[in-house]
């Protein structure tokens, strides 16, 4: 059971004008004896009731009344009330009773309490006054083999004052752990209630962590990537700028992590996730060189010996904008407040390392990537159904791509379609917050002049982004991002397929042609660099001509390689006779390699190319393959009359055609009926 900040004794002060909150922290070897005292009165309690547990006395053990209030909270960590077994209670008072109450059906106090409502129903008439009260609670207790303080216990058994005090380890906290735990749960009731949290980073010195740790990667981007691997893997909203380094100072990155005051949803949750990164963060170590403060809005060395030590060799400032009684303060996160923290979690240079590690040894286990939204899932997710069926005209998605760095600033897209040597940027808006829109408005407003940016904004937004409607191609959506629209889009705006077509090596495709002698159609999308049906048919017509042909549902094929292969193949159908297209199609995989990668449907496609054979089908799940009889009569119907006529060389399939005659309706006229 957590404690609340407003729980947590605090104390502001102002600092170059600025309002600060300063937590009570309790320091190594403070409060010592009194918190063993309240270690000590809960051990003697272990096994007793709540009714036991006086909470003046526990306060009594440190004397401040509120801290002893958070104490306590932190010591169930170690301790929790656990309500007694109901058979467990029966087997002690007598089996007898047991196996009664059982028979009976009552297993709990609920139906305990429901039996007796019903026997005082039907004996009293719904009421016990006191005088008839013990008698009657006897006698109902006698049928059930129970004494009447038995009875009244079972009643109750299932309340919160007839919980008994349990240790969930095996050996009892120490009074330093208490107070390491206090301090913990005491700095995150501030991030729960905090708006946003700063860090500035030191670039060089988390690359010279990073090269510790063995990491690959170097650069402001690589300490870009690490840090939002990390807030997107807690779940935590973020932003980053920096200052450009210069030959006196080093690269500074600024973090900022958006807290539950900004941001939607539960504050404990979302707080919970916030607190854990900032541990991760600054679980850094301290800087023994240089300590950086804001003036006047400007970054200031400041290399006095007792900012020498106060912030890590990475993080060289950190700190939260903390709300409560309704005004903002500031909280300074610096050595001091380091100490007093549990040393159990990783670093931030450990976990990016042991993440990677993880993902290198289990490279076949599927891990889902972390969005930010519903609406970030579903898109790519649909996104994967069109790419699995080739409907996203070549484009690849890739979540989280490269940072966009401009005038100190960074732009982080939700994702990136990649084709070939294009890359378009997809960001999508969402409707968070009023200072959420203006941060976005205004990092975009510095995008404008790039053109490979495309913007996904929900209708109800229209307004708030009405100053990016003439700037970005804008993909509107109601309540899900349609991957089909989306992709529609970027096709107007970004088409290039006269550049693709007119970057066709016709020679070279000509010659892989002839010379592997047949190309299917799916080959042929990626040869020619084309990614519809109606860009397939603009290349071919580059590439045809003389002894190299087209069909569609085929592919590219040598003239001469494919009357070699009707030949073949005639042979083959008049070896087998009828036979069904599943076993024709196993034997010409059989007998030509080929045709070995080819779908079912590209090689049926090649069968309709020879008249000698063809495919009769009686449903959509039977075919017959089988040589076409000479001389088929085909039928065909003229003035309503059937008229018969033979083509030679014609499929058995198309044999038959009726043509009926149109009829002509004549419609009567009607003279005036008022003349």
């Amino acid at each position: 059971m957590r404690f609340g900040l407003q729980d947590v004794k605090k104390q502001v002060y102002r600092r170059e004008g600025e309002l600060y909150v300063g937590l009570h922290f309790l320091r190594p070897g403070e409060l010592r004896s009194e918190i063993e005292r309240l270690i000590a009165y809960h051990e003697q309690l272990i096994g007793q009731s709540r009714l036991r547990f006086s909470m003046d006395d526990a306060r009594a053990c440190i004397g401040d009344y509120r801290l002893a209030h958070c104490l306590i909270c932190a010591l169930s960590n170690w301790y929790q009330w656990r309500q007694r077994s109901w058979s467990d209670v029966l087997q002690q008072i007598g089996s007898a009773s047991y196996l009664l109450l059982e028979k009976a059906g009552i297993t709990s106090p609920v139906y305990l309490r429901l039996a007796l409502f019903n026997y005082v129903n039907e004996h009293h008439q719904g009421f016990l006054d006191a005088r008839v009260r013990p008698a009657a609670l006897q006698a109902f207790a006698a049928s059930y083999q129970l004494s009447a303080p038995d009875l009244e216990y079972l009643l109750r058994l299932d309340s919160d004052d007839e919980a008994l005090l349990g240790r969930d380890s095996l050996q009892p906290p120490g009074a330093q752990d208490v107070a390491t735990l206090y301090n913990q749960w005491a700095f995150e009731s501030a991030l729960f209630n905090a708006s946003s949290v700063q860090f500035v980073i030191d670039c060089h010195a988390f690359e010279q962590a990073a090269s510790e740790a063995r990491q690959i990667g170097s650069g402001i981007g690589a300490v870009i990537k690490r840090l939002c691997y990390l807030a997107r893997l807690l779940g935590v909203y973020y932003d980053l700028t920096y200052d450009s380094s210069s030959s006196h100072t080093a690269p500074l990155l600024h973090l900022t992590l958006y807290g539950p005051q900004e941001m939607t949803g539960a504050p404990q949750q979302y707080g919970a996730r916030l607190a854990r990164l900032c541990r991760l963060l600054l679980g850094y170590g301290i800087s023994q060189r240089q300590h950086i403060s804001r003036t006047h809005g400007q970054h200031k060395r400041n290399n006095s010996p007792t900012s020498a030590s106060a912030l890590s060799s990475a993080i060289v400032k950190a700190e939260a904008s903390v709300h409560f009684l309704q005004r903002s303060y500031r909280l300074a996160m610096d050595n001091t407040l380091l100490s007093l923290l549990p040393t159990g979690e990783a670093s931030l240079v450990q976990s990016t390392a042991g993440a990677s590690a993880g993902v290198a040894q289990q490279a076949p286990v599927h891990t889902p990537s972390v969005f930010d939204s519903s609406i970030e899932q579903s898109f790519a997710e649909a996104f994967a159904a069109l790419e699995s069926s080739h409907a996203v005209d070549g484009w690849q998605l890739i979540r989280e791509p490269e940072p966009l760095m401009f005038e100190q600033s960074i732009f982080i897209p939700d994702f990136a379609l990649t084709r070939d040597q294009r890359r378009i940027y997809v960001e999508i808006l969402g409707f968070w917050t009023p200072s959420y829109r203006e941060r976005k408005v205004q990092k975009l407003q510095q995008l404008q002049g790039r053109g490979d940016i495309v913007l996904a904004i929900p209708e109800v937004a229209r307004e708030a982004f009405a100053s990016l409607v003439s700037v970005f191609p804008i993909a509107w959506y109601s309540d899900q991002l349609s991957a089909t629209e989306l992709l529609h889009l970027v096709r107007n705006r970004y088409d290039d397929v006269a550049e693709r077509l007119g970057a066709i090596d016709i020679m070279a495709v000509r010659s892989r042609v002839q010379q592997e002698g047949f190309l299917t159609e799916r080959a042929c999308y990626e040869l020619l660099h084309v990614y519809r049906r109606s860009e397939l048919q603009l290349a071919v017509e580059r590439v045809v001509g003389g002894d190299v042909a087209f069909a569609a549902g085929l592919g590219l094929y040598r003239v001469d390689w494919m009357e070699q292969l009707r030949t073949s193949f005639v042979v083959l159908i008049e070896t087998l006779g009828a036979s069904p297209l599943a076993v024709v199609l196993h034997e010409a995989r059989a007998r030509w390699p080929v045709l070995a990668e080819c779908e079912d449907a590209t090689i049926e496609a090649m069968l309709g190319l020879w008249p000698e054979v063809s495919v009769h089908r009686s449903s959509i799940f039977e075919a017959i393959v089988a040589m076409t009889n000479d001389g088929a009569e085909q039928t065909a119907v003229a003035d309503n009359e059937e008229q018969t006529y033979t083509v030679p060389g014609r499929k058995a399939g198309r044999e038959k055609r009726t043509i009926q005659k149109k009829r002509v309706v004549r419609e009567a006229s009607q003279g005036d009926l008022w003349n």
